[in-house]
């Protein structure tokens, strides 16, 4: 007779960030929903099916929240969930280090769930405290099943599991109904939080003049690793380049000569696999890039740098919690614009949105380094530069836009546990985001490449024109594209036609640029060219899945608008590089002066509109009022 199997519905996740919520969540689930040691990881709700030997589930990750009553986006998006009628469990997870605080949000969750349990995390570190909590005693007080269990143990996710299903998928009841208790009284003599001392580590991550600078350090540290000559990036990009562009790529298109394959198709299979081979060897140096930013959320050491921030980030209108999501846009830009609905409000978000594009995104990365290996000889610091350019620039598009629009937010945030990450947890992380990178090239980025051969190889009559792209579909469309470039020093408008597939992904600028130069760019651009179309790339709007984002977050309208205006202001940047370094000092004494006149009208602006809000004069009922701001 076969097994009975049951389905246990949609079960809500909600708690406290940093509680390891999102942790239990891919566990369960054999998801890769984003995770880290601070807050403001998750910020929509993440939906899987969770399967069980006795049935199965869905399970919905909502945003770490404190309370379900504040008008914050990610209390918005969390209360909803739960007032809504379609799902039969909320399963509150808990902290063990700040179990009364988090107790407050069992109960707003108690009273709207049709049914609730409670799973305590952090209990390792409690008994490091030398803490104690009796779980089955605060089953029975609090009226609901009760688990304790470490995130990163399988062990633990076993019981877990069990858990779930007697619970959940079975017809037994664990625990009945049991009066709402103070957080103080529901925890008396059987929980305590132990005696909690600053460690020397904590001391000095958490000194003011060391957090920051420590991150730039690491940045440059693994910039060497990924990016100095005869460094573990170099040796093994070099090494899978040649396996992929020349052993197999050549090999193949070797084969099919010999096979008496037309001249189109052995044109089409060395140039694939030279553009293929290329962006697929950058995969060492982005998953070096990925292991630092990985480690430094896993370890808590990213939500001590955001409180340590705060005050550089209020300078330019934005709050210490921007730091989370600028690290996040080292490695996408479109996962970065999502992270900023865990700050404050609508309008910090959309600061932060606006700047993100200026931070470069591991999708920059082949541009920069075909850029990079052409005209600069030591790489490191070219690409070290160009990375503090993008941070440099970024800050000063946030800070004038405070000018445009001031705005003064709070930051109220708490400080994630210091603790060694999980080297299960990075490992799992990077695989995965490395597959994600693999996927793309083979998917997204191939196409790109295969649509433009075909179209760089014919004509409209369709005759194969051989490689170059003389007189192809390509040449007719987009010759009038390489005008838009001649101020930074380009007239080729394969050039032209590189930078604007970069709109579908940025990797296939790069691949893109591979097919129509190989790997030296000096035939077409001079070191003035190569260092304005560098900055053209890095401040330029960013690809159709950022956009996409920014348009779930601002508008549709809105974000195509920004990317219009981003990709201008990035051609100006450009003009202005290739101007400073081609005309040196003319250049620099204009723009010094349409600095200058910038300047004063805009204090003469704000001293204007000071007077005129000043005193504001009223009439009411015949009697004039005068009202001071």
């Amino acid at each position: 007779m076969a097994k009975r199997t049951h389905n246990g519905g949609r079960v809500l996740l909600a708690g406290n960030p940093n509680c390891g919520k999102s942790t239990l969540f891919n566990a369960l689930t054999g998801g890769h929903a984003k995770t880290g040691n601070w807050h403001g990881v998750t910020v929509s709700m993440a939906e899987r099916t969770a399967r069980f030997s006795g049935g199965q589930m869905t399970v919905v990750d909502l945003p770490g929240i404190y309370t379900l009553l504040s008008p914050n986006m990610e209390e918005e998006i969390a209360r909803g969930a739960l007032e809504g009628k379609d799902y039969a469990a909320a399963l509150v997870v808990a902290d063990a280090l700040t179990l009364p605080r988090s107790l407050k949000l069992f109960y707003e969750v108690k009273a709207r769930a049709p049914r609730t349990l409670l799973v305590v995390t952090m209990g390792d570190l409690l008994r490091k405290r030398g803490g104690f909590l009796d779980a089955e005693k605060l089953s029975v007080r609090l009226g609901v099943p009760v688990l304790c269990v470490n995130a990163h143990s399988p062990r633990d996710i076993r019981r877990l599991r069990n858990f779930l299903t007697e619970n959940l998928l079975s017809a037994r009841s664990a625990a009945g109904e049991a009066a709402a208790l103070a957080p103080q009284e529901a925890l008396a003599c059987i929980w305590s939080g132990g005696a909690y001392r600053e460690r020397a580590a904590e001391k000095f991550l958490y000194h003011p003049f060391v957090a920051v600078p420590l991150f730039f350090v690491t940045l440059l540290a693994v910039f060497f690793l990924a990016f100095a000559d005869k460094m573990p990036g170099v040796l093994l990009k070099e090494l899978l380049e040649g396996w992929i562009s020349e052993d197999i790529g050549g090999g193949l298109a070797a084969w099919a000569g010999r096979r008496g394959a037309a001249p189109a198709a052995v044109g089409f299979i060395s140039a694939f696999f030279s553009g293929a081979g290329m962006l697929l060897s950058f995969l060492p140096q982005i998953a070096i890039l990925y292991v630092a930013l990985f480690f430094m959320e896993e370890s808590g050491y990213m939500s001590a740098l955001a409180f340590m921030t705060d005050g550089i980030f209020r300078r330019v209108g934005l709050t210490g919690r921007a730091a989370f999501s600028i690290l996040m846009g080292f490695g996408c830009s479109a996962a970065a614009i999502l992270t900023t609905r865990g700050l404050e409000s609508k309008s910090v978000q959309k600061r932060a949105i606006l700047i993100l594009p200026y931070i470069s995104c591991s999708a920059k990365m082949p541009v920069y380094l075909a850029v990079v290996s052409s005209f600069f000889v030591h790489k490191f610091f070219a690409l070290a530069l160009i990375y503090f350019g993008g941070i440099a620039l970024a800050f000063g598009a946030a800070f004038f836009l405070k000018a445009a629009r001031p705005a003064e937010e709070e930051l109220v945030m708490e400080i994630a546990h210091l603790q060694f990450p999980s080297l299960r947890q990075i490992a799992k992380s990077l695989l995965f985001y490395c597959k994600q990178f693999i996927i793309k090239i083979a998917t997204v980025v191939s196409a790109v490449l295969v649509v433009m051969w075909f179209l760089l190889s014919f004509d409209f009559s369709l005759h194969y024109v051989g490689e170059g792209g003389a007189g192809s579909i390509a040449e007719a469309l987009c010759r009038w594209l390489k005008y838009l470039f001649y101020p930074m020093g380009i007239t080729d408008w394969q050039v032209a036609l590189s930078a604007l597939t970069g709109l579908i992904a940025k990797e296939s600028v790069a691949g893109m640029l591979s097919v129509f130069y190989g790997t030296d760019l000096s035939a077409a651009m001079s070191a003035a060219s190569a260092v304005a179309f560098t900055v053209f790339i890095m401040a330029c709007s960013p690809c159709v899945s950022a956009i996409a984002a920014s348009a779930r977050e601002l508008g549709a309208r809105a974000a195509v608008g920004y990317a219009f205006v981003q990709t201008g202001i990035a051609f100006l940047l450009a003009y202005a590089a290739y101007a400073f370094l081609s005309f040196g000092g003319i250049f620099a004494a204009l723009l010094a002066a349409a600095a200058l006149a910038c300047v004063l009208a805009a204090a003469i602006r704000n001293k204007r509109a000071g007077k005129n809000r000043e005193k504001i004069h009223r009439f009411r009922a015949g009697n004039a009022q005068r009202f001071h701001r």
